[in-house]
């Protein structure tokens, strides 16, 4: 059965564990010193009463990410294996290569997977590879997508899967991944807590697959690719992930060049002030999403800000090189998820150019 990228599906049971050496919990001391940059290095998040919520919830996932970091010799959280790019991005390859071809459901036959907890009769959910399953959710498991057609698709949305999930709650459905002013918020605050620890379905209202609400808060599929995907102009310009072996394998954290200007995390969806529901956190010029980096501080920024500070790079480069890459198989205008209500268009985020090495904004307010 092979289940397309707009579904997901469940799998046997089968025995499971993880490796993790500090909780949210446990890290609740340093959370402390994180909610001091919050409450003080903006006057946005003084002055506007909504989205605090959401500034705070960002500020336990940069610990979050902290403590992923240190189990994981330093690496930023991916869902693909890191020699996905040795079999040129294609998933047939790889499912022979690592003899993932049989047709039982369980989840011992399935890799790389993506899993959302256990249902009601304790089987598990998620987007499985091979396994009888196929290479339908190979477009959910890389970064992100630089197909057109798959652009809303990719793990930069799923933080709440396990692998990184057991570093701040033990369910997909927790309020920990969700802001309240994100349109879903109402449905799925229903699941907080309750039993089974995932259910499908759950009659979401935004978001890329249908009946699952992804969490409010996702990665900078940028910062989860090799720096050499998103090339500058200068060095070469985008190289697809098929180009080279090591496109998937996912960056040190010691590798940002620019902490407090390179994003770590961000809101997904325009939650305040929006003219419409569903909109991506980047349709205009007006959103303002609140927006983890990578030295742990927390701050609502303009996309205005951001289009200003890539119009300022660009005009000084004879390479057209900006703050984000032009120059994907996206086209000229980047990750647009839906064309800008203004006409204004920004990659803040998505497609910093040089990933990790790069830098999202010329200066913080």
């Amino acid at each position: 059965m092979d289940i397309a990228h707009t579904s997901f599906a469940r799998v046997s049971i089968g025995s499971a564990s993880s490796s993790r050496g500090c909780t949210l919990t446990e890290a609740l001391v340093a959370i402390g010193a994180v909610t001091v940059l919050v409450a003080t290095g903006t006057t946005v998040l003084a002055n506007r009463e909504r989205g605090v919520d959401s500034a705070r919830k960002l500020a336990e996932l940069a610990q979050a990410n902290e403590c992923y970091a240190a189990d994981w010799a330093n690496r930023q959280w991916t869902a693909l294996p890191d020699d996905a790019g040795a079999f040129g991005d294609d998933c047939t390859s790889y499912i022979a290569a690592n003899g993932s071809t049989s047709s039982t459901t369980s989840i011992y036959s399935v890799m790389p997977s993506a899993i959302f907890g256990r249902d009601a009769s304790n089987a598990y959910w998620g987007f499985f590879i091979g396994g009888g399953f196929g290479c339908g959710n190979w477009p959910n498991m890389r970064p992100m997508n630089f197909a057109p057609a798959s652009k809303q698709y990719g793990a930069w949305q799923l933080p709440n899967v396990w692998g990184f999930r057991e570093y701040v709650s033990r369910s997909f459905y927790s309020p920990e991944w969700y802001a309240e002013d994100d349109p879903n918020y109402a449905v799925v605050s229903a699941q907080f807590n309750a039993a089974p620890e995932f259910t499908s379905n759950i009659g979401a209202t935004t978001g890329p697959w249908s009946g699952l609400a992804v969490s409010s808060y996702s990665f900078s599929p940028a910062a989860m690719l090799n720096p050499g995907v998103l090339r500058a102009r200068e060095d070469g310009g985008f190289q697809a992930p098929a180009a080279f072996v090591d496109s998937y394998r996912a960056p040190t954290v010691s590798q940002c060049m620019h902490p407090s200007l390179k994003t770590r995390m961000c809101e997904t969806g325009w939650f305040r002030g929006a003219p419409s529901q569903g909109l991506p956190f980047n349709a205009g010029a007006a959103s303002s999403p609140y927006t983890l980096f990578f030295d742990g501080s927390v701050q609502a920024i303009s996309m205005s800000h951001a289009i200003a500070d890539d119009a300022i790079v660009r005009e000084g480069n004879k390479f057209d090189d900006g703050l984000w890459s032009n120059d994907t198989t996206l086209g000229p205008e980047g990750w647009q998820l839906v064309p800008s209500v203004d006409g204004a268009t920004t990659s803040f985020h998505m497609l910093t150019t040089g990933g990790i090495l790069g830098r999202d904004l010329l200066t913080r307010e």
